[in-house]
């Protein structure tokens, strides 16, 4: 039975995901990988989009609004022939992928110092090419186009069996499916591991937030981020709040027809075990010359680093975050390909595609979680100035069309710098509230622990450290892409300076963005990482086989696919995976938030509470989440909210509702006929917060009609009120 639950709220999730960004993807003709990878954040925007217009026009929130906006959006596009190529190829089975834009087409057979070279087998080229990154593109590809000694599919392996198999559509798709599979798996085992089971409560204080915010969408009918943000504030005060993480769990749950924790535990795991993954081989696919072992070390390796996914599955727990990051990958394509960072070829993006994807990705990021743009902030920019300096490089050197690029590149850098600039000063946290997490290593440690992805406050593993080193070496001879280290240095310096910087101006001004909080700035290396790993490893097996000349078959995709296996092995050995473990497992396996009594009460209540009755709840001990998994109405939604006094009058004396008329009244005109009593246990080490729920059930203020261990549901006896009158 409970597999049959989990496959219905998994098709939903998938379809949730997918299907409202289809038809926009199908429409802008996008490669598949790249169709594959995007149709997450493109579906997610225009939940969101619906969600508010839902709000407007009082249309009320099911999955058909986004469907509808989307079928509309994809029309309009395909009509309007936004993803139509300037010339057409004909693929067939077996063929090599054609090139968009090749010298002849374009009259510029150049790229900028930074980018990779337009030759004529554009996604990946021979070694020779590689260990002369610096050399320029006209060179590069005079030679590997005289060359045959070491003729190359255009999947950069040398023209074997293999090769020529790895040339074709199916090779393809085989080869990224195999990273997705090793990547997603290891991530869904690791993940399964910490949690405990696919139905467990995650025991943190945000997560009381999330669910319930869910529910509260369900029981209004309105997905609008201003009614999730109205949850917890009184009415006519609701503020804007980043829903597009309880929109879509919300959809899921209407659809599958299944409880709440589990569509919001499903979500999750596909977000870190498919969405990301892809969002990374389709960063390395489009915006590199990697060749097949660089796809599949994007994907296999996409857990290696502990602090992300994993970590935001986890600590907070902070879900909106890991749904923002889990599509920064896509944000770094876009940014290669509009600054012309990324090779010429079928896989680049066109201006149209462009032109939708951009506003549409940024959108999605931004939408599921604000200080994603800060993210995009801090590893965009450096990318592109980098190709500001690379394409001036170009115009020293007088290469065709350098002046028109760098023309373009100048204002569009500087509008970025000007408008980030703003942004990250108008939208960043008060002092006040920024600087609760202060430094945990000195400098030197820092630095280490940045090197070896260490999560936040683990101990640095130098075989990780080693291999980083290497790749990031491999990348700055071989590569064209060194924007990735870029991005790697940019994420690396703010890692270093929130896990050492004192709490001072500077720390508020680098890190005040995160709250400085150290576990939300540490985990944004990942998306640097683990695509420098992948081109890096990628160069390194080029260069073993230029060596070994063995490897350039069968031996070498086994090699390849056994060191994507040892590096994560590497990484799941590591000293800072036992440390981060330990915390992670603790957030989901204890019952500081709700214990298995206490879960299994709130299972039953639809058994004994009417729809229409209110229980009085305290959110520091798990107890209101009876909105969320019992779908009751709750007195209290969450720890920090905004009340009418009669609220706060309950929530402290309720108790006293015999023997005080004015308590009696209040409970009266809220409805208030149940309570929970969860004990005085409290999460985050608080006891007894709300005095009124503590001895509600020896006073004689209410009577126990459902008890599991020592969690109780209790009824409120009738009561006489300020008039005299009995009440209840």
């Amino acid at each position: 039975m409970d597999v049959l639950r989990v496959l219905a709220v998994l098709v939903a999730a998938l379809f949730v995901l997918g299907a409202p960004g289809l038809p926009t993807v199908l429409a802008l003709r996008l490669r598949p990988l790249t169709a594959l990878a995007v149709v997450t954040p493109v579906s997610a925007v225009l939940i969101a989009a619906s969600a508010e217009l839902g709000h407007l026009l009082s249309i009320p929130w099911t999955v058909l609004s986004p469907l509808v906006l989307g079928l509309v959006l994809g029309g309009l596009l395909w009509s309007a022939g936004i993803g139509r190529r300037r010339s057409r190829h004909t693929h067939r089975v077996g063929a090599p992928e054609p090139v968009a834009h090749d010298a002849a087409e374009d009259g510029d057979d150049t790229a900028a110092d930074g980018a990779d070279a337009a030759t004529p087998d554009s996604q990946t080229v021979d070694a020779a090419h590689d260990t002369e990154g610096a050399a320029s593109s006209t060179s590069t590809a005079t030679a590997a186009a005289t060359n045959t000694a070491t003729a190359t599919t255009t999947t950069g392996v040398p023209e074997t069996a293999l090769g020529r198999a790895l040339g074709t559509r199916r090779g393809r798709a085989a080869t990224i499916l195999l990273g997705l599979a090793i990547g997603g798996g290891y991530i869904l085992l690791r993940a399964l591991d910490m949690m405990g089971g696919l139905f467990r409560v995650n025991q943190s204080y945000d997560n009381v937030f999330h669910l319930n915010a869910v529910r509260h969408i369900l029981r209004l009918g309105d997905g609008s981020a201003w009614t999730v943000g109205g949850m917890t504030t009184l009415p006519g005060e609701e503020t804007f709040y980043p829903a597009l993480w309880h929109q879509t769990v919300s959809l899921v749950v209407q659809l599958s027809g299944q409880d709440i924790v589990l569509a919001s535990n499903l979500v999750m795991l596909l977000l870190g075990t498919t969405v990301w993954p892809l969002a990374l081989m389709a960063l390395v696919r489009t915006g590199t010359n990697a060749g097949p072992a660089g796809w599949l070390a994007a994907g296999a390796l996409a857990g290696v680093a502990s602090a992300f996914p994993l970590s935001m599955m986890s600590w907070g727990v902070l879900l909106p975050y890991l749904y923002s990051l889990s599509m920064m990958p896509l944000v770094l394509m876009l940014i290669v390909h509009l600054v012309r960072l990324a090779p010429d070829g079928e896989q680049r993006l066109t201006g149209g595609q462009l032109g939708v994807l951009v506003p549409a990705v940024s959108g999605a990021v931004a939408l599921a979680h604000p200080q994603g743009v800060f993210v995009a902030l801090v590893m965009g920019v450096p990318m592109m100035v980098w190709a500001v300096l690379a394409t001036a490089t170009d115009l020293v050197r007088r290469r065709p069309r350098a002046g028109i690029r760098l023309a373009l590149l100048v204002p569009l850098t500087a509008l970025v710098i000007v408008v980030g600039h703003d942004i990250w000063h108008r939208f960043r946290p008060v002092e006040a509230s920024a600087a609760v997490w202060g430094p945990n290593a000195t400098t030197e440690e820092a630095i280490w622990q940045t090197l070896t992805l260490a999560p936040n406050a683990t101990p640095i593993w130098l075989p990780l450290g080693v291999l980083v080193a290497l790749c990031v070496l491999a990348v700055l001879i071989g590569s064209r892409s060194r924007w990735l280290v870029i991005a790697f240095l940019a994420a690396g310096a703010l890692s270093v300076a929130t896990r050492s910087l004192p709490v001072d101006d500077l720390r508020y001004e680098l890190t005040g963005n995160w709250y400085s909080d150290n576990n939300r700035i540490t985990v944004m290396l990942a998306t640097a990482a683990v695509p420098l790993l992948a081109v890096g490893l990628d160069l390194l097996l080029r260069w073993a086989a230029r060596l070994l000349p063995v490897l350039r078959g069968t031996a070498g995709a086994v090699l390849a696919v056994a060191l994507c296996l040892a590096i994560i092995a590497v990484g799941y050995f590591s000293p800072s995976t036992e440390v981060s473990e330990t915390y992670l497992e603790r957030e989901w396996r204890s019952d500081n938030l709700l214990s298995d009594d206490e879960r299994a009460l709130l299972l039953m209540l639809p058994e004994v509470v009417p729809e229409d009755a209110v229980i009085a709840t305290n959110a520091w001990n798990g107890s209101s989440l009876a909105y969320a998994i019992s779908d009751r109405e709750v007195l209290n939604t969450f720890m920090s909210f905004q009340a009418e006094d009669e609220v706060h009058l309950l929530n402290g004396h309720l108790d006293d509702a015999q023997r005080d008329p004015e308590v009696c009244d209040a409970a009266e005109d809220l409805g208030v006929d149940y309570a929970l009593d969860f004990g005085p246990k409290e999460i985050h080490g608080r006891s007894a917060t709300y005095t009124g729920l503590n001895e509600i059930s020896e006073t004689g203020a209410a009577e126990v009609v459902l008890q599991v261990g020592d969690a109780k549901l209790l009824r409120m006896l009738p009561c006489r009120g300020t008039d005299g009158s009995m009440n209840g």
